[in-house]
């Protein structure tokens, strides 16, 4: 399964998105994606029902003596009291070229007002989908918190993806300014995991 998602990583972002180079790291002779973050992460690997392959994946970055990778890659602007040791990170999320809405582009990761709630299989499914994954690996993450302590996070996204999050009750806050030296232009995000209870009233 790490395999997989490791393969999933570097299908997109390097293969195709182009934005992170292509370090040669091999499984088996199956490219991977990784880097000195991983080892402080937690990983969630989303697989269709019907075929089993891997179409959607993330990770969340666990406070560390190493830090956060979005502080490396974004100006943070916004001020907290909040202790490091409670704030993780959200990044690398994955969505298979089957399922987003334009190739070589993550946008698609955002929510549109209606979706199928039926995974279909990777040949046949509606680019629409990629919305379904991407909400799922979110809540996925939302869910592993209470387990470390975490109460806040930090995430790059699309200012479009963040005001759909807020919509579907996951009310992200501008942290900092946009980044336009990466295409698609980004922007870090805040959240508290109190923030999302209403969207989740599960998480317990």
């Amino acid at each position: 399964a790490y395999r997989d998602y490791l393969a999933l990583r570097h299908k997109v972002f390097c293969e195709e998105l182009k934005r992170i180079p292509s370090l040669d790291q091999f499984f088996s002779d199956v490219p991977l994606e990784s880097d000195a973050y991983d080892a402080h992460s937690l990983h969630v690997l989303c697989r269709s029902l019907e075929t089993g392959a891997a179409v959607g994946c993330s990770r969340m970055i666990l406070p560390s003596v190493k830090g956060l990778s979005i502080a490396s890659r974004y100006p943070i602007s916004h001020q907290t009291t909040i202790s490091p040791s409670q704030i993780g990170e959200i990044s690398r999320l994955a969505i298979a070229s089957e399922l987003r809405r334009y190739r070589g582009d993550l946008s698609s990761a955002g929510l549109p007002e209606t979706h199928s709630n039926q995974l279909r299989s990777a040949s046949a499914i509606d680019k629409r989908d990629g919305s379904l994954v991407a909400m799922g690996l979110y809540r996925e993450n939302f869910k592993l918190v209470h387990k470390y302590g975490i109460t806040h996070f930090y995430a790059a996204m699309e200012p479009s993806l963040a005001r759909l999050l807020a919509r579907n009750g996951f009310p992200f806050q501008i942290a900092g300014p946009l980044n336009t030296m990466v295409k698609p232009a980004r922007q870090p995000y805040f959240i508290g995991v109190h923030a999302i209870k209403a969207a989740m009233p599960d998480s317990d």
